[in-house]
């Protein structure tokens, strides 16, 4: 990549991290694992086939809430990069969120009964942005911006990120398992437990809870870590619009860190039309069972869980982060599509063939370990780049590029409900609860959008991708460089 490997060593052993603050640190990605899952499998569905939401309606509140994260998710980092207390620049926001989050969680889950389209579109749409672009925000910056300040070693930091996706992917793990085993079990009245309205303020009710209960946890847990934590920057200024946007340009101009977010807003665009439509395409398209799905959904996890674990092995084996982030997309999208192009070519036996479950199960669960290796090195990358942005600018700022990460997290959920809210528009398929045998033509439309999409978003974010240019030789010559200048400030100066 052009860069020549460093001749020093630059990786102290206090950069080294304690398994009980990784384990409390990964604790914290729980609750937004849970929330993405909940709201990826269960909130679109739940608004448009069983509270009969407009498709288009649902996702373009869900839109909006992502909006209002575009610009929450950067504000939230520049605010905690500019605080000053004595529970330091983060701490005090995981604490104040929690709660709050909990409450709008559980309520977006909750509507009034009765509610027409407007007004459910409007609950729908407020909650949302409580839920996810104030206090999810609140909490999910700060706490990813520890990833870059509790260490620097370059392989260490895919270890941190590795927890944090893997307690993320525990409790989608649990929401799922929650969803489909207890809460939407079927019943004398609904053979087809997601069909029961009155299932859902429960399973709203608990998850909060538990959410809550993590996020605290969290909080707690890494509060030994303050000390040890970068204090607020002598040349950040006050806070101000004009400031955040200031360094929002300053970040942009970072170039790897540019070419990482527009991979990932391709890439999480992708993936959350995908999670978005996950539900309704393994019940109508494959024609599986309300418990065949919940497997499907459960097994595809599991196997995100293990790509995170092996993310660091894996990314060590080929040699750079970029190039195992390349991989992965590209082992993402064959094998997501490929059961699918398989079904539209006729090339595969009827639904209710005994094939048809394992196939998709399998083929499911091998794409998905592919992103759990990418989720656990993007917030790796992302602190590399941090360090490139000390190195131009001579201050860190790791709030304003954890509020990207955050929003590309959240963009999963929010541009691809809107994506998924009007592909069942256009083909129908929200329609499907209402049918007894539902339309071969709409789901032959829905197969020909669904299907080929992984596919073209993959490729077009792995040519952005490919000019990533921090490898680790690159990260050990900025290191370097800091640690020189750093040296040098720290040197008594003459006297006159």
């Amino acid at each position: 990549m052009g860069s020549k490997k460093s001749q020093f060593s630059v990786v102290p052993d206090q950069d080294r991290i304690s398994w009980r603050i990784k384990l409390s640190f990964g604790l914290g990605q729980f609750g937004e694992g849970a929330k993405s899952n909940a709201f990826n499998f269960f909130l679109l569905f739940y608004y448009t086939i069983v509270l009969g939401l407009s498709g288009t309606l649902a996702g373009t509140a869900l839109l909006i809430a992502l909006l209002c994260d575009g610009f929450s998710d950067p504000l939230m980092g520049s605010i905690s990069d500019a605080s000053n207390s004595r529970w330091g620049r983060r701490h005090p926001f995981m604490y104040i969120a929690a709660i709050p989050f909990g409450v709008c969680f559980f309520l977006v889950f909750s509507p009034p009964a009765g509610l027409g389209q407007i007004p459910l579109f409007l609950w729908l749409m407020v909650l949302s942005i409580l839920c996810r672009a104030v206090f999810m925000t609140m909490y999910t910056v700060p706490h990813m911006a520890m990833n870059a300040e509790l260490t620097q070693n370059y392989a260490e930091r895919t270890s941190l990120a590795a927890w944090r996706m893997i307690f993320s992917n525990i409790g989608g793990f649990l929401v799922v398992i929650g969803g489909f085993f207890y809460f939407f079990r079927s019943g004398p009245k609904y053979s087809n437990g997601q069909l029961n309205p009155m299932a859902y303020s429960p399973f709203g009710l608990f998850f909060a809870v538990a959410m809550v209960m993590a996020l605290l946890i969290c909080a707690l847990g890494t509060h030994s870590e303050i000390p040890k934590l970068r204090r607020k920057e002598h040349n950040v200024q006050p806070l101000g619009f004009r400031r955040m946007f200031y360094e929002i340009k300053n970040c942009l101009c970072v170039r790897p860190f540019r070419i990482k977010i527009i991979a990932g807003i391709v890439f999480s665009a992708m993936f959350g039309t995908m999670l978005a439509l996950a539900v309704v395409a393994l019940t109508y398209f494959w024609g599986l069972s309300p418990k065949q799905v919940g497997m499907v959904l459960m097994l595809a996890i599991v196997f995100i869980i293990i790509g995170a674990v092996f993310a660091r092995p894996i990314s060590t084996l080929i040699g750079e982060k970029r190039d195992t982030y390349m991989i992965a997309l590209a082992w993402f999208a064959v094998w997501t599509c490929s059961s699918i192009l398989l079904r539209l070519t006729d090339l595969l036996p009827p639904n209710g063939h005994w094939i048809i479950f394992p196939l998709v199960a399998g083929t499911n669960a091998i794409a998905y370990a592919a992103t759990g290796v990418t989720s656990a090195l993007t917030p790796s990358m992302i602190a590399d780049c941090t360090d490139e942005h000390e190195r131009i600018y001579s201050v860190r700022q790791e709030g304003i590029y954890y509020g990207a990460l955050s929003l590309l997290t959240k963009a999963s959920s929010g541009f691809g409900a809107f994506m998924a809210g009007i592909i069942t528009d256009i083909t129908g398929i929200s329609k499907f609860a209402k049918q007894s045998i539902p339309d071969p033509s709409a789901l032959l439309g829905f197969g020909l959008i669904w299907g080929p999409l992984p596919l073209v978003m993959g490729a077009i974010a792995i040519l952005i991708i490919w000019r990533y240019d921090i490898d680790q030789a690159r990260h050990n010559e900025i290191l370097v460089e800091l640690k020189s200048r750093n040296s040098s400030l720290l040197q008594p100066q003459p006297s006159k």
